[in-house]
């Protein structure tokens, strides 16, 4: 019977990984109102964040530990930016990297 040691040391170097962004642009009028959907810094939830133009020091944050969730309060949030009349102006999606 054969045993293989690796000597490794003992700190391992941090494992880059991409983080999907998903970012949606609403405009009314002169007003822009941005919101994201990603994971966590963690990755243990999904977050969906929107800065309102009536607040932007404030912007909000929602955890989700479902994406189906998180997808379904974006809808209703975008339904009820629509209803008062905003359009979406652009939609994109990123990869960041993270350490």
């Amino acid at each position: 019977m054969a045993i293989c040691v690796l000597e490794r040391s003992a700190t391992l170097a941090p494992i880059d990984h991409a983080v999907r962004v998903l970012r949606w642009t609403f405009r009314r009028d002169h007003e822009s109102l941005v919101c994201e959907l990603a994971l966590n810094t963690d990755d243990s939830a999904y977050e969906l964040r929107f800065n309102p133009p009536w607040n932007p020091s404030d912007g909000a944050t929602e955890l989700f530990t479902d994406a189906v969730e998180a997808f379904q309060r974006h809808v209703a949030i975008e339904r009820i930016l629509v209803y008062a009349g905003w359009m979406l102006e652009g939609f994109e999606s990123q990869r960041i990297f993270r350490v």
